[in-house]
């Protein structure tokens, strides 16, 4: 298995472009955000599950670690079904998880603006508070489209009191952010957000919604391939790793900016 190579970006935009024809044909119809958002939501949880095997499900819910500690309604929920004590309830998509079940969450938001963000990482760092290692829960941020990922638009929003007041717990931040729209990625790693492209001034994002999928499914496939080396010691490869395409294209490294983050934390202490 070490020798297959990932596919070609063009394979996964097939599956990105289905996703944009279902988010645009649903906002043509209904101008309920709710109503849409939770379609959303049902549209990427089956397009990841088909990357998944049966031993992780997609589910929306809650996790659950005592009565005095639950997190807030997580959007989509990967859960390892190998795990002996998974479930509280569940009924259809919707489960109430113990903490050990869980190996990645996604808040998925069809417009991101600041308000949308504040929500989104206080719901990921609800979770993430649960665990003892924050870091074995991986927690990503699916913006379809919104706010155009400007430096002053992302300085703003990290210095929005939501955000701020947690500053000093970077290992309770999302992983990362993806701005599906406009071909941008926000990295964190060791408390530094890094805004990455996959080709710098880019003419037309939408041309690398493939590249946002494969990088969506690259962090949930490392976050199932950690948890099985956790629960059985074994390593079982690097598909993660092969499906990271960024990585085979170099220019993408020279379009990596400064951390956000750490400017931001810098500026809100003066």
């Amino acid at each position: 298995m070490a020798n297959i190579n990932a596919p070609n970006v063009d394979y996964f935009l097939s599956y990105a472009n289905e996703i944009k024809g279902k988010f645009d044909r649903v906002k043509g119809l209904v101008n309920n955000r709710v109503a849409s958002g939770n379609y959303h939501e049902e549209v990427l949880r089956a397009v990841l599950q088909n990357f998944l095997t049966q031993r992780f499900s997609v589910k929306t819910g809650f996790i659950f670690k005592d009565p005095d500690n639950i997190s807030n309604q997580i959007d989509i929920m990967i859960i390892d079904e190998n795990e002996p004590a998974a479930y509280l309830f569940q009924e259809g998509e919707f489960a109430i998880v113990l903490p050990a079940a869980v190996v990645d969450i996604i808040e998925v938001k069809t417009t991101l603006n600041a308000q949308d963000f504040d929500n989104a990482v206080e719901n990921t760092i609800s979770a993430k508070k649960l665990y003892e290692l924050p870091a074995q829960l991986t927690g990503l941020i699916f913006g379809y489209r919104g706010t155009a990922p400007s430096d002053s638009n992302l300085n703003n929003w990290f210095k929005r009191e939501k955000v701020q007041q947690y500053q000093n717990n970077k290992e309770l931040w999302p992983q990362a952010l993806l701005l599906f729209e406009h071909g941008c990625l926000l990295a964190h790693n060791r408390g530094v957000y890094r805004k990455l492209y996959r080709y710098d001034n880019l003419a037309n994002p939408t041309d690398d919604l493939g590249w946002q999928l494969s990088i969506l499914l690259a962090y949930i496939l490392n976050a199932c391939e950690s948890k099985q080396r956790r629960s059985t010691g074994r390593f079982t490869g690097n598909t993660a790793g092969r499906l990271i395409q960024w990585m085979a294209q170099r220019r993408a490294l020279h379009a990596m900016r400064l951390g956000l983050a750490k400017k931001i934390y810098n500026q809100g202490n003066k």
